[in-house]
């Protein structure tokens, strides 16, 4: 990794480098003054005295381990964390980045301002001139950085440290001053967000009062940025980086409400109590949960919940924690609390809201009671709306233990609100997290194929390679790249029974080429390709259903080709082929599970009212087309044009540098090649195709240069080049509002 981290900077400009230099050296020397400076301005005289400690202490123990080390007494560490350098070798750890850590982790310079981006400034330039000058490895500055972080932290276990929670009597008194008629002030307990609570007796009725400090408010921002990081923007607030942003957020929410007219927490007053602190003092909203009423609310009390619902809607207010327990019902409802919303809202965080109470509801009343209740004040369209964000991830913790208890209740609520438009297509859940695991897996395979491929990249020639090119074999290239799309186009025509037009199709395949860059391509393919049918005059089951077919006779073309060419280029089908024993075990065992299933009343229950009816509407339109023998020869000549069409344009790639490996040979890496892209979840299968195919090639006898050039000009020609026209065939096909 360091050959590879010093080969890639290498070209880094040398004023980048000097100013990091001079930044790292003289920070090193000025930060711990000028944080000293600012910790007597502070009167914090003895957390000065524990942070040079932890210097001196870190300083001492970097050195006691360095001799250790160089001494040769703890093994094979002098070799993993040292280099050969001409006066001997680097040192193992670095004393002065130990000692600097240790003084920045007991000044606790975390979530001030200027002083937390100085820190970081100087550790960042001291680590990285210390690695490109050749004085550390990234191993032992890693190493340093915990060390000095660890002492740190144990001296201030060691010794504590000084409260800078205000008293009691301080909040009470910065109350007073704003006129709050306080007689006495209990302490309740933390809330979830780390702050402190009270409950506070007053002559105009009790006082919810929070104070917010800095060194314990940030439990709620690390767990709302935890959130933030896994979840899309609109999911989740951004976290508040300091006391004073947290407060006015805060305040802003409980005017909001006020100003929607929904009975919410009343804001009486904010003051800042001692140096780090804030107190915020609020008048209750009083009233009966909906999770303590549960069945008994009545109807109009439901009506109500979602006028108000409605109304925070229409204003773009937002609680986004909208929970049984936070709701409110009876005359004026209404929540207990703020949430963690937010204002002047987007379509997606007000639907997000929509869908916490329509599953709140539902847990409390019933699926039944809550959908009907949904639809007579919100109508059938808006509560279908709700359908693609009925996700757990969608919902508060409460909400998710809940479920828990209620089994099927979330899947029975899609399935009442998807009943209520039966002839709609259902959309797709929203994707609400910003990091997934097919995200992950695609950013880790993606950079394990793209190094596979630079490092074959490294071997060609190009000038010499596209010099001998031969220009007729790249235009047939492209032209049976252009014929992949005729092969879809002919075989959705012959599973459909209307008479579609071919230049329509020929552009809906098309944009399918581009929405693979933004969707799984099997989602993409299915969704454009269904809402096209559509549009022709299939209902939405019959379209999905013809989709189907297709993707079933392209996959049986996929087979019979595969099995051809491989018996063609002498690979035999015995190995490739024979069936696996536990294969051939499991196939009866699931034959039994699915008898065995279809023997519990419940689940033939669910059989015969969501399955058979779809069967009905869907197989007496399949077998008349393939009663239509026209219609099964336009389907099976498409499928069959598909992959032809594909394995042809490879042939003419290599045929381009002057190879000639025989044709089946090249089906057999193109075949092979597909399948491994299929499983690399990247866009297309970039960069799994490109070096399968490359391996595959030069396993039957092309040049490692050759075989990644004429890869890269198929991918161009099949992949890339069909983008663009892609994108203009979807921009027309919205404007005839076909997909």
């Amino acid at each position: 990794m360091e050959g590879d981290l010093q080969l890639a900077t290498t070209g880094l400009p040398l004023v980048l480098l000097t100013l990091l230099g001079w930044a790292g050296g003289v920070g090193v020397i000025l930060l711990p003054i000028a944080l000293g400076a600012d910790l007597l301005a502070r009167n914090r005289f003895l957390q000065l005295v524990e942070a040079v400690l932890a210097a001196a202490l870190a300083g001492g123990a970097a050195l006691w381990i360095n001799e250790r080390i160089q001494d040769g007494h703890l093994g094979g560490v002098l070799g993993v964390l040292t280099r050969p350098i001409a006066e001997g070798r680097t040192t193992p750890v670095s004393a002065v980045l130990v000692s600097l850590v240790a003084f920045l982790t007991v000044c606790r310079v975390t979530g001030r301002r200027w002083h937390q981006w100085a820190a970081a400034l100087v550790v960042g330039s001291s680590v990285v001139t210390s690695f490109f000058g050749g004085a550390s490895t990234a191993l032992s500055l890693a190493l340093s950085i915990v060390f000095g972080w660890a002492i740190g932290l144990a001296l201030r276990y060691a010794l504590g440290t000084a409260s800078t929670l205000p008293a009691g009597r301080e909040i009470a008194e910065a109350l007073v001053s704003l006129g709050i008629p306080l007689h006495r002030v209990t302490l309740i307990d933390r809330n979830p967000q780390g702050d402190r609570v009270y409950r506070g007796d007053s002559s105009s009725g009790p006082v919810d009062i929070v104070v917010i400090d800095r060194d314990t408010f940030g439990l709620g921002t690390v767990r709302s940025l935890v959130r933030r990081l896994r979840l899309r923007s609109a999911s989740t607030r951004r976290p508040a980086l300091s006391v004073r942003a947290e407060t006015e957020y805060r305040t802003l929410m409980a005017l909001a409400f006020a100003r929607v007219g929904v009975h919410a927490p009343r804001i009486l007053g904010v003051a800042p109590v001692g140096a780090f602190s804030a107190v915020l003092a609020f008048r209750p909203a009083t009233g009966t949960l909906l999770a303590q009423r549960g069945a008994d609310t009545s109807p109009e009390e439901l009506a109500a919940l979602w006028a108000m619902a409605v109304r925070l809607g229409q204003a773009r207010v937002t609680h986004r924690e909208l929970e049984p327990a936070v709701l409110l019902v009876g005359d004026s409802p209404g929540v207990s609390s703020l949430g963690s919303g937010d204002i002047a809202a987007d379509d997606l965080t007000r639907l997000l809201d929509l869908g916490q109470v329509l599953v709140s509801v539902a847990i409390a009343v019933g699926v039944e009671r809550a959908v009907d209740s949904a639809v007579s004040s919100l109508g059938a369209e808006r509560v279908t709306r709700v359908v693609p964000v009925l996700q757990k991830i969608a919902l508060g913790p409460a909400t998710r233990a809940a479920l828990k208890e209620h089994g099927t209740l979330l899947n029975d609520l899609r399935e009442r609100v998807t009943a209520l438009s039966p002839d709609t297509v259902t959309p797709p859940p929203v994707e609400l997290r910003r990091v997934t695991s097919r995200a992950l897996v695609t950013v880790v395979g993606g950079g394990v194929a793209g190094y596979l491929i630079l490092t074959q990249l490294a071997r060609v020639d190009f000038a010499t390679l596209f010099a001998h090119a031969n220009w007729w074999w790249v235009a047939a290239c492209v032209f049976f790249a252009a014929t992949t799309f005729a092969g879809p186009s002919l075989s959705i025509a012959g599973a459909v029974e209307p008479r579609l037009r071919f230049v329509r199709t020929y552009m809906t395949q098309l944009a399918v080429a581009f929405s693979g860059l933004v969707a799984p391509a099997a989602i993409g393919n299915i969704a454009l390709n269904t809402r096209y049918l559509v549009s022709s005059g299939l209902t939405p089951t019959v379209a999905a259903a013809s989709i189907g077919v297709v993707q079933l006779a392209q996959l049986c073309s996929y087979a019979v080709l595969l099995l051809a060419s491989g018996v063609i280029a002498g690979t035999g089908t015995y190995a490739a082929f024979t069936p696996s024993p536990i294969l051939v075990a499991a196939l009866p065992v699931a034959a039994l599970l699915i008898l065995a299933l279809l023997a519990v009343p419940r689940i033939r229950a669910f059989v015969r009212a969501r399955i058979l009816p779809q069967v009905r509407i869907v197989v007496p339109q399949i077998m008349r087309v393939l009663r239509t023998p026209s219609k099964v020869a336009r389907m099976v000549v498409g499928s069959l044009m598909l992959d032809a069409s594909f394995v042809a344009a490879l042939v003419c790639a290599t045929r381009v540098f002057g190879q000639h490996t025989p044709i089946a040979a090249v089906a057999v890496v193109y075949f092979a090649g597909a399948i491994i892209g299929s499983a690399v979840p990247t866009p297309g299968g970039l960069g799994g195709i490109e070096a399968a195919m490359s391996a595959g090639l030069v396993a039957v006898g092309v040049d490692s240069g050759v075989a990644v050039s004429s890869v890269l000009l198929y991918r161009l020609a099949t992949y890339w080049l069909p983008i663009p026209f892609g994108w203009l065939s979807l921009q027309r096909l919205q404007a005839a509002k076909v997909v």
